[in-house]
């Protein structure tokens, strides 16, 4: 994607960002719309840490590559600053925290 940007953390930010505090919202607000038991994606859900962590380095691929949320067509708007608290949490290796 041409305007997908090259911001991979190179290592995990300290403190890592907080699953219950911070990313959590985040995946209510942008990902479970889609990813739930009546979701459009129903067979990948992220309603709890345990989901998201199971599926966190395709989560991660897909993220940095600009692919979910969908640029087109999906329901969430444009990532901003969501984008690198995700991607900093990720590439600390989505903790329970």
């Amino acid at each position: 994607m041409d305007n997908c940007p090259n911001d991979l953390p190179s290592s995990c930010p300290s403190p890592a960002p907080s699953w219950s505090q911070q990313v959590q919202p985040v995946f209510n607000a942008r990902c479970t719309f889609c990813h739930n038991p009546n979701g459009a994606n129903p067979t990948l859900l992220f309603t709890d840490w345990s989901q998201v962590h199971g599926d966190r380095g395709a989560i991660l691929t897909q993220l940095y590559a600009c692919k979910m949320p969908p640029p087109d067509g999906g329901v969430a708007p444009p990532m901003g600053p969501d984008r690198a608290l995700l991607l900093n949490w990720l590439v600390c290796g989505a903790p329970n925290n």
